[in-house]
């Protein structure tokens, strides 16, 4: 092969790597982009035990509840099962989103972005008491 073919070959190679490694957080910003503003932290940040409780009943959660940022890698290559923060922070996507998002086509995408940025800026304090508040009963 001669050389100027090498360098045509491995001129593409490394430009169809640098987009399959920025495409995930384009489409992040992309995503987050299409929503109006962010959601707010809970008005009661003091969850009990009780709480606490009866929303790992709620949302079937076993594992325990830990801070796990994750980045558009991560979200792309977790397991179905999402950990218990990224289910709160998608939880928390999904209730703003349906309010905040101005062009609906973008809905998964919005949602997953808005999750990273939940888990990437809240503690997971903050995402318990917001998702505490979003699932309880209403009486």
């Amino acid at each position: 092969m001669p050389p100027r073919r090498i360098s045509i070959a491995l001129a593409l190679i490394a430009t169809t790597l640098t987009i399959a490694a920025a495409l995930p957080w384009l489409l992040y910003r992309i995503g987050l982009g299409q929503i109006d503003g962010r959601p707010s932290r809970a008005t009661q940040t003091v969850v009990t035990t009780h709480d606490l409780q009866a929303l790992r009943t709620r949302l079937r959660i076993s594992q325990p509840i830990r801070s796990n940022p994750i980045s558009p890698y991560s979200y792309l290559f977790q397991d179905p099962d999402m950990s218990a923060n990224t289910r709160m922070a998608w939880i928390i996507a999904r209730a703003h989103n349906v309010r905040h998002l101005t062009d609906h086509r973008y809905w998964h995408l919005s949602g997953a972005a808005l999750t990273i940025w939940l888990t990437r800026n809240w503690t997971s304090d903050e995402l318990v008491a917001k998702a505490v508040e979003l699932t309880a009963p209403r009486v």
